[in-house]
């Protein structure tokens, strides 16, 4: 019975290769569809390899450096193992084990193998030791890095103690013209077998550098909504309120003035309460895009919170204020908003402006603004007051 795992676990035990993706942005459905197709991919690769490197065992048997039965009983070996490997992936069996790519089993039936054919017949060292050298490049199949590790550590030492005990024997069939045809293949074939693994990797780095430019697509975008609001145009609170403060730290560093202001529409709900809250929606959008059509290219705005809007005058002396702040009271009350929504409905708005002080806080300059609109609800709305 599987082990169930909690998600942090699953998260941390996430593998290279693996049927899960390591990214929570990616379609677990298609990167398992994808991650099959891959595997069955790379067993038809190491498969395929295997069978060219029993061939070329059999061509070294039938030149007199090797004994047929040990070159049988390698083919053995290797048929049994990878007919098992071909099950576990078929049946799905490998996807519920920790190593879903089988990097063990893989290396242990090809490892153990070799060796075994080296120990049997050190004539066709040369073979064999390539041939591990091939195998090792299918490393990243591996569920950590310390179980590759691990694995190829105990395989050089072993290689060391044979080559200890049986370096005497063993040689390079490079003496007879079977035997110079068997070294070409053999360096053919481990070639073309690394080559067929460098072109597929360089293939999945392509997809991946193409998937991270994706990615910093998307981030740009997430990172536009987290700042803009969607129905006005503008800068939502969070956008306006870290334009605000560059705008008081360019303020304090040049000396120059900045002018802070808040509007509100008047008798918002009432809007919202008559034309329901699509129709209070066509009037936030009007309304933006109005303060986008008015406001100067250095002047920024954002919707503050509801009918809210927060406006930054940067270089804005407080009278200067006063003059663009009612070209935009008297363009919104001239709006011709029986158009838009219905004859009946006029909108206009309040706002209050006050001038940065040097060292003042973003929340005492926001207070006074607010202050100096509340004011001019007071007065009766429709106007702007100034502090």
């Amino acid at each position: 019975m599987p082990v169930i795992e909690t998600s942090t676990e699953k998260k941390n035990n996430r593998l290279l290769w693996g049927p899960e993706s390591s990214s929570p942005l990616t379609d677990e459905a298609l990167h398992f569809k994808r991650w099959r197709r891959r595997t069955w991919q790379l067993h038809a690769s190491v498969l395929l390899s295997h069978l060219y490197a029993f061939g070329l065992f059999l061509g070294h048997s039938w030149a007199g450096y090797a004994p047929l039965n040990a070159v049988l009983l390698y083919g053995l070996w290797v048929g049994i193992g990878m007919a098992f490997i071909t099950w576990a992936y078929a049946s799905g069996w490998s996807q519920t084990r920790r190593d879903p790519g089988l990097f063990l089993v893989h290396q242990l039936l090809a490892i153990i193998g070799t060796l075994g054919l080296l120990i049997a017949a050190p004539q066709v060292a040369f073979q064999a030791l390539v041939m591990l050298m091939v195998f090792s490049a299918d490393g990243f199949l591996a569920r950590r890095r310390t179980s590759f590790w691990m694995t190829w550590g105990c395989t050089l030492i072993a290689v060391a103690v044979i080559i200890c005990w049986l370096g005497p024997q063993m040689r390079m069939t490079t003496d007879t013209l079977a035997g110079q045809l068997l070294a070409i293949g053999v360096v053919f074939g481990a070639v073309v077998r690394c080559s067929i693994l460098v072109t597929y990797f360089r293939s999945m780095q392509f997809r991946l550098s193409a998937s991270n430019e994706k990615l910093a697509i998307a981030l740009t975008q997430i990172e536009e909504l987290m700042r803009n609001d969607e129905l006005t145009g503008l800068a939502n609170r969070r956008g306006v309120m870290e334009l605000l403060q560059q705008c008081i730290e360019t303020a304090q560093r040049d000396g120059s003035a900045l002018c802070v202001a808040l509007l509100d529409i008047d008798y918002f709900k009432h809007v919202n309460d008559r034309y329901g809250h699509e129709g209070g929606d066509q009037v936030l959008r009007a309304f933006g895009q109005l303060l986008s059509s008015q406001l100067r290219a250095v002047d920024c705005g954002g919707r503050y919170g509801g009918e809210e809007f927060l406006l930054l005058l940067p270089g804005t002396s407080l009278s200067e204020a006063g003059v663009l702040l009612e070209r935009i009271r008297t363009h919104t009350e001239s709006l011709p908003w029986s158009k838009k929504i219905d004859k009946d409905l006029q909108v206009t708005c309040t706002l209050g402006a006050t001038l940065y002080r040097a060292g003042e806080a973003v929340e005492t300059v926001i207070a006074r603004a607010d202050a100096a609109m509340y004011r001019g609800k007071v007065a009766g709305r429709n106007c702007v007051v100034l502090d």
